[in-house]
């Protein structure tokens, strides 16, 4: 059985991954059924080789919200809430002296600048990686396992109390910033 993960999949990987983890207080448990070759596999078989999927970036960059203390998102600006639910989405968490915050912009053709209110802590520079593709049915393969990868995101900044982020269509970011409290 083969089933080929695209930037899409990965895309709705990361929404449901954010659905869990602003629900983690009442959800004990999640994972993904089907690991290599099948729906949404985060791995993919061709002869000997194993590929990466987009999918499996997106569970690679969330790995930091794991046993992670959950935190409220607020936006100084709603127009990311305007344009609904499913064409943004994201979470944020606090573990190990960072917090991790998760973006995903599902709008195939813009990108987005969202703005975050950072409260009760003092934090420092943000170091952001995003996901994305050329299309949405980008796809990693034996012969391009690196089609679809994280690069690094550097429109990400903290303005006084602000993080500013402007992530490109269809993209999911992480941004991970030290607590300096």
């Amino acid at each position: 059985m083969f089933q080929q993960s695209t930037m899409r999949d990965a895309l709705v990987a990361s929404t449901h991954l954010d659905v869990f983890h602003r629900n983690a207080d009442r959800l004990v448990i999640a994972n993904i059924g089907q690991a290599v070759n099948v729906l949404q596999a985060v791995l993919l078989t061709d002869g000997a080789a194993l590929v990466r999927t987009p999918t499996y970036h997106v569970f690679a960059m969330n790995k930091d919200h794991q046993d992670a203390d959950s935190l409220a998102v607020r936006l100084p600006d709603p127009a990311p809430a305007r344009r609904g639910l499913t064409t943004f989405s994201s979470t944020a968490s606090r573990k190990d002296g960072h917090v991790l915050i998760s973006l995903t912009n599902l709008d195939a053709a813009n990108g987005l600048t969202v703005e975050l209110d950072l409260r009760g802590a003092r934090l420092g520079d943000p170091t952001a990686t995003v996901l994305t593709a050329g299309a949405l049915n980008a796809h990693n393969t034996a012969q391009n396992p690196d089609a679809v990868r994280p690069a690094p995101l550097g429109e990400a900044r903290i303005e006084g109390s602000v993080l500013r982020v402007r992530l490109p269509p269809y993209a999911f970011a992480t941004v991970k910033l030290p607590v300096l409290e």
